[in-house]
């Protein structure tokens, strides 16, 4: 638990909402919260899968968001039961595979040669990246759900009590640390940090978004992404639990029941912003900035002006992961292992894939020509786009 705040799921947080707002009979009700049902669609392109291995067991229960990473031609991933397992990222092919024996909840953070990841009881632990071999270990005051970013010769980790903490990637002394005070009410998850140019980015759970030097962790600035509103602690609620995204000298960011912002990397200072509801990243490409929000709706801004391009209604209260920029296409995940290839133009599907049964989720990773998915029944698959003729 966060130390002086409460948590809620977000599948909670989205079903307390809707329950206040609700205001129909019991029949519009269940019309209103039934995921919507697939259509048939005019398929151009095809996700072919490329290979699958099952990596073991996610803990949905605790909505543990076990993003694998990519390095040095490798996907890393790990299981909540404790196994950390390296693949060759073009055939699946297991490198190494390691037990370290506790329940896993945040990871995994690659680079510098190390493979991070963390436990619920704010134990970090870098292996290394060619052999899985345990480097060090270090502990924090609280859990950590996210994943570490590692990089700038730092491993920075955010811990659901609010902090920011600093790692050396030698040997994992702490270098800094950085505290936030956190609202009364908040969602179960934080953002995981990033690390470019030399400077930590980081969503917070009181909508604001801040920038550290990465060396010492001295704050560069911070902006606000999202202005609480409303009298009840559940409508206060503006947690950025998705990671920030560098593009160039902008950074991208969204709430949940808040914003979807374009700042200055440099200085923070707003170029645009629009009122936004997501508890996942955004992605860019193609000159847009696309969002899943909370309901299952697809956004796309202009990258300059902020300005609406499309949106997509066909996959409302279909639980939408958080969409990924692949090849010349838009992906998002659902509720029941679907994967929707979305025109970046114009907003309409135009493939789909089912990878599994159960719901994709977790943060999808693009590597070159291949995307990765991974669902919670813990299946980790690989995707080539194809277009058909």
């Amino acid at each position: 638990m966060k130390a002086i705040s409460r948590t809620l799921t977000r599948a909670v947080v989205v079903a307390l909402a809707a329950a206040i707002a609700a205001c129909a009979s019991n029949d519009e009700k269940k019309e209103d919260t039934d995921p919507v049902e697939l259509v048939d669609i005019n398929a151009t392109v095809e996700l072919r899968e490329v290979w699958s291995e099952n990596i073991g067991d996610i803990d949905t229960k605790r909505y543990a968001m076990l993003q694998p990473a990519i390095g040095a031609g490798r996907i890393v991933a790990a299981s909540s039961d404790g196994e950390v397992q390296a693949l060759d990222r073009a055939t699946g092919r297991r490198q190494w595979k390691v037990d370290l024996d506790v329940p896993i909840s945040g990871g995994v953070g690659v680079g510098l040669n190390l493979a991070v990841v963390s436990d619920y009881r704010g134990r970090v632990v870098a292996l290394d990246l060619n052999d899985g071999s345990e480097l060090w270990s270090h502990q924090l005051t609280s859990e950590v759900v996210a994943a570490p970013a590692v990089g700038a010769g730092v491993v920075v980790v955010q811990s659901v009590d609010g902090k920011l903490v600093g790692l050396d990637a030698t040997d994992g002394t702490e270098r800094w640390s950085h505290s936030t005070t956190l609202p009364v009410l908040t969602l179960r998850g934080t953002a995981a940090p990033v690390i470019t140019a030399g400077l930590v980015f980081a969503g917070l759970d009181n909508g604001k978004l801040i920038a550290l030097d990465a060396r010492d962790g001295i704050p560069r600035w911070e902006q606000r992404v999202a202005i609480p509103q409303g009298s009840a602690e559940l409508e206060r609620v503006v947690d950025i639990d998705g990671s920030p995204v560098v593009r160039g000298d902008l950074v991208f960011a969204a709430s949940y029941q808040g914003r979807v912002v374009a700042l200055s990397r440099e200085d923070g200072r707003g170029l645009w912003a629009r009122d936004a509801s997501t508890h996942h990243s955004v992605a860019v490409g193609a000159g847009n900035v696309y969002l899943s929000d909370a309901g299952g709706s697809v956004y796309a801004y202009n990258v300059g002006s902020g300005q609406i391009v499309w949106s997509n209604n066909d996959l409302l209260r279909r639980e939408l992961s958080g969409p990924a920029y692949f090849g010349d296409v838009l992906v998002v995940g659902d509720l029941e292992g679907y994967l929707h290839a979305i025109d970046p133009t114009t907003g309409q599907i135009i493939g789909r894939e089912q990878i599994d049964g159960d719901p994709v989720r977790i943060p999808m990773v693009v590597d070159g020509d291949l995307l990765f998915a991974l669902s919670d029944d813990g299946e980790l698959v690989a995707l080539r786009l194809e277009r058909r003729q």
